[in-house]
């Protein structure tokens, strides 16, 4: 049982931090149109090493869940000096794949925090839309469970942070995938590309129905959308399978969400830009650490915001040197274009908790002198 003594005393030093001078410092960092620098520490898995915790108590018990929750935001805003400011709330995230919950594909987690995700949906053997029901927002796969944690952690805060609720993240793509498995689906696209593509609108047909019931459901406009398809990836899929079948579904997004604000991939994109530049609200384009960066610059327009990021080896695994090389080379390629510079997911892999924070500091310092604020 956590001790709510404690987590009230976790509440205020989060209220705390986010009003004082160092916070301010770095909002005022957050709203520099120069490039700002951001760490990424990879959730769940750092937390089992950095924090010790019990990850899947942490997705089931909303106290536990609150009180590592702040710890987590607390210690990253004690050791991680980047541009990222510490905001007075407290999100409801229970892992990166609650959406897969949706399609009867379940997640389970090791205490590493290392997810494993269903593979034998009938639908891998049967090409068949009838084998999929409907996604109802409040009684889907996780989100009765998802929705008393977010009752229960409102009622833990007693309104002095704010409770976020858990989001749609994932795109058509990867659920496709998933559902059908990788060989069937490419097989698809070329021996049934009319399943493929109800497939697709039918995945995003329940995406945009699920977040017009949480805009009702928390009584809040329609926001811009974040789209994370870890299959956009060359050369997994081809620029014209992206064009023809992927693309007009995040045309849908866009539409029905008004934006999309950015479409992750941890694969690369390059070949993909010219496709992703047809989505007209993007406030920045991701030049993911497989994607090419000379090639990006060229395919890309200035007038389009770049998020560079780098690979989580490039920091765990260079010296201060090398560090600042990388840093400065990005910056002498970019002169004149709007973007941003961060960090892949990092994960504790030295000896001592001191090892990991100190490759942070490294990356930080570097980057705050090659760009000063």
């Amino acid at each position: 049982m956590i001790d709510t003594a404690l987590l009230y005393e976790r509440i205020d030093s989060v209220i705390d931090a986010s009003s004082g001078a160092e916070n301010q410092r770095r909002l005022q960092r957050q709203k520099l149109q120069s490039p700002r620098y951001f760490v990424t520490i990879e959730e769940p898995i750092a937390w089992t090493v950095l924090d010790d915790y019990d990850v899947n108590r942490y997705f089931q018990d909303p106290s536990y869940y609150a009180d590592h929750s702040l710890r987590h935001k607390l210690w990253c805003f004690r050791h991680v000096d980047d541009c990222t400011p510490l905001c007075a709330e407290l999100p409801l995230w229970l892992g990166h794949y609650p959406e897969y919950t949706f399609f009867d594909l379940d997640v389970t987690y090791d205490s590493r925090g290392v997810p494993a995700i269903r593979e034998d949906h009938p639908l891998r053997s049967r090409p068949d839309l009838d084998l999929l029901q409907p996604v109802e927002f409040a009684r889907t796969g996780i989100m009765p469970h998802a929705l008393q944690m977010y009752h229960e952690l409102k009622r833990l805060i007693h309104g002095r942070l704010k409770v976020k609720l858990l989001t749609w993240w994932r795109g058509c793509l990867d659920l496709a995938i998933q559902l059908r498995g990788y060989d069937n689906l490419v097989a698809d696209t070329v021996e049934r590309p009319d399943f493929v593509t109800e497939l697709l609108a039918f995945i995003t047909e329940q995406r945009n129905r699920w977040h017009e019931a949480r805009w009702a459901f928390l009584g809040s406009s329609r926001e811009p959308a974040e789209i994370g398809d870890d299959w956009v990836n060359i050369p997994f899929i081809s620029p014209g399978m992206f064009a023809r079948f992927v693309l007009p579904r995040y045309l849908e997004i866009e539409r029905q969400h008004g934006g999309v604000r950015y479409v992750h991939s941890c694969g690369n994109q390059t070949g993909l830009q010219e496709h992703l530049l047809k989505i007209k609200s993007l406030e920045f384009l991701e030049v993911s650490a497989w994607s090419d960066l000379d090639q990006s610059l060229q395919n890309i327009p200035p007038s389009k915001r770049l998020m560079i990021q780098l690979h989580p080896n490039d920091v765990l695994y260079s010296s201060k040197r090398q560090i600042e090389d990388r840093l400065r080379s990005i910056a002498g390629r970019c002169e004149g274009r709007r973007y941003d510079v961060s960090t892949s997911g990092l994960t504790p892999v030295g000896a001592s908790q001191q090892d990991f924070v100190e490759k942070i500091r490294v990356f930080t310092e570097a980057a705050a002198r090659v760009w000063p604020t």
